[in-house]
């Protein structure tokens, strides 16, 4: 293979630039409309984010930073096989209003539950804005933890704490639009082959050992990258990656 024409052909302009926009991000309309319409002139931060994960006619919409935070953590997750922002609406009852939870998960984990699917429903809230509303809020919560239950399901509360914690959120953003990459077969057998045969080692040592012009290593660490997006390459997604986090091998 001639590794410096072919690495040529693939890099783009801006391989190199590792910003997420929202726009890198193409996704799949949703199934069913949201239980409760988010408008875009509320006072909190609101937007769509476009997901691969939803299967219908709207990109999923949001209506706080923190909510967009945690669906492209759910955007990111393997595990998450469907997610469906403002799925239904619960009666609370003893004269509360109604309450439409912000998001319901569908996941397939291996570990967990080996050969089936299970769903999660999920209120995203600030750690201090659910301290401070606990009281007025608590009978929703038990309401939907009773209809969760009645349909096989779990219910969570999420918050800053958990979303915005370590370096996990920032990898999602960082590698999303990675994962949308398509990587040259040969240029993947190349990496992987590297790779297993260097052991354990960071992405700046991988380029470095089959490359030494500046533009194919450009484009080798780009499809690095894709690679670990799809977990063909597995790192510590715990802590901010960087050009000199150690990578590996499935096997």
């Amino acid at each position: 293979m001639d590794l410096s024409n072919t690495l040529r052909a693939l890099t783009e302009v801006g391989a190199t630039d590792y910003n997420f926009h929202h726009t890198d991000a193409t996704g799949f309309p949703r199934a069913l409309p949201p239980a409760r319409k988010i408008g875009l002139g509320r006072r909190a931060l609101a937007g769509v984010l476009p997901s691969q994960k939803q299967a219908g006619p709207e990109a999923a919409r949001f209506e706080s930073s923190l909510e967009r935070d945690f669906y492209l953590l759910l955007e990111f997750d393997l595990k998450v096989t469907r997610w469906e922002p403002q799925p239904l609406r619960i009666d609370v009852g003893d004269g509360h209003p109604s309450y439409v939870p912000d998001v319901l998960v569908t996941f397939y984990d291996y570990d967990v539950h080996p050969g089936r699917e299970y769903k999660v429903l999920y209120e995203v809230k600030q750690r201090a804005e659910l301290r401070d509303n606990w009281a007025k809020w608590k009978a929703r919560f038990r309401a939907a933890r009773r209809f969760a239950r009645a349909n096989g399901w779990a219910f969570r509360i999420v918050t800053d704490r958990e979303i915005r914690s370590g370096g996990l959120l920032w990898n999602a953003k960082f590698l999303l639009p990675y994962g949308h990459d398509e990587v040259n077969g040969g240029i993947q057998e190349l990496l992987v082959k590297t790779l297993r045969y260097l052991g354990p080692t960071t992405p700046e040592k991988l380029v470095a050992h089959l490359a030494s012009d500046p533009w194919e290593r450009a484009g080798l660490v780009a499809s690095v990258w894709a690679l670990v997006a799809s977990r063909h390459f597995l790192c510590d997604l715990s802590e901010r990656v960087t050009m000199h986090s150690e990578i590996y091998c499935h096997d």
